[in-house]
C-alpha cells in the first residue's frame, strides 16, 4: 500500500507543469479600454483629453484592467486631438509630456492565466489529498 501511495505522488509531482514568473516583453504597452497599445518614442502635443490611467502594473505577467509592463499605476492616458482612440492613445510619461501609443491588438483574458496560475497547486493538492483518502478507505474496507 506505501508503495502504490509513493508512486502515485511521485507520478503527480513529475507531471506538474513547470511555471515560470519571468515574462519577456517585445515592447512597452499599456491596455485601455480593451485593448493594447505599442508605447512609441513619437512624442505627442495635441492632447485632448484624459481618458484613463494605469490600473496595474508588472513586468513579470499580464494583469487585467488598465495594464502596463513598464508604466506604474497611476500613469495618465489621454485621447489626441484628431486620432480616434480605436488608432491611438498618449500616455502621460512626464509633467507636460505624453508619448504617442498605437493599438496593437485586444487584450486577451487574464482569467485563465489567473486559475492556471494561481490555483492549480491547489486544486491539484486537493485532488491528489482526495485520490488518497479514497484509495485508503476502498482498502480498509476490503
Amino acid at each position: 500500500m506505501k508503495q502504490i501511495i509513493f508512486l502515485f505522488l511521485f507520478t503527480c509531482l513529475m507531471i506538474l507543469p513547470k511555471h515560470s514568473s519571468a515574462t519577456t516583453w517585445a515592447f512597452s504597452f499599456v491596455s485601455w479600454n480593451g485593448y493594447v497599445y505599442e508605447v512609441t518614442d513619437e512624442p505627442v502635443t495635441d492632447i485632448d483629453k484624459e481618458i484613463g490611467h494605469v490600473t496595474s502594473y508588472s513586468d513579470m505577467e499580464p494583469l487585467g484592467g488598465n495594464f502596463s509592463n513598464t508604466y506604474k499605476k497611476g500613469t495618465m492616458y489621454f485621447s489626441i486631438k484628431g486620432i480616434n482612440t480605436a488608432q491611438a492613445i498618449a500616455v502621460q510619461v512626464k509633467d507636460e509630456q505624453y508619448l504617442k501609443a498605437v493599438m496593437r491588438h485586444e487584450q486577451q483574458s487574464t482569467i485563465l492565466n489567473t486559475l492556471q496560475n494561481k490555483l492549480f497547486f491547489p486544486i491539484s493538492a486537493g485532488l491528489i489529498v482526495l485520490i488518497l483518502m479514497t484509495i485508503i478507505i476502498i482498502k480498509r474496507f476490503k
